[in-house]
């Protein structure tokens, strides 16, 4: 009986330590499938805060680029250097006449507003001998006014020693 009883005694506690262990490996199983089911929402709700996000930094540059926004400041204004009116006809044969007021704009710079006032004759027959070879075509055009423009800026902008031209302005331009 001795025997019998251990025996006995052996099976229920090897079924006993089975049972606590099946209990035992479900509640682990329990737990890893709440942890796993935590850490996938988590990850949801982190996927959702990233894209939002995301999206909303996409949009709203979008929206900048939509609109056009500039974001630097507008350049401060140049200071202008008047020079007299011209009067001259084309180099047609039959002329046209054409009036124009031109100005020079130019960044601030004492020395260069010096140099211009000291040489406005010589820049003044600059633009005559400029005047004299354009014809009715070359000037009645935005683009050929723009283009002359260009030509008086190069050549004024070779005989500067102090600064450099940035811009001519028409403030008076009639060709009839």
């Amino acid at each position: 009986m001795g025997d019998d009883e251990r025996d006995d005694l052996l099976d229920d506690e090897e079924s006993g330590g089975r049972s606590s262990l099946s209990t035992g490996t479900g509640k682990s199983m329990i737990i890893k499938i709440l942890m796993f089911v935590g850490g996938g929402i988590l990850l949801i709700v982190m996927i959702t805060g990233i894209s939002y996000l995301v999206s909303k930094s996409v949009q709203a540059s979008s929206y900048a680029m939509r609109q056009d926004i500039v974001s630097a400041p507008p350049p401060p204004p140049l200071q202008v250097f008047e020079l007299p009116s011209f009067s001259k006809t084309t180099a047609d044969p039959q002329p046209h006449f054409l009036k124009m007021t031109v100005a020079l704009g130019f960044d601030f710079n004492l020395q260069l507003s010096g140099e211009l006032t000291s040489r406005r004759e010589e820049f003044q027959h600059i633009i005559n001998l400029i005047l004299q070879g354009k014809s009715f075509e070359d000037l009645n055009s935005t683009v050929g006014t723009l283009d002359l423009a260009e030509e008086i800026k190069a050549s004024v902008n070779v005989r500067l020693a102090a600064g450099r031209i940035k811009e001519v302005y028409f403030t008076e331009f009639v060709l009839n």
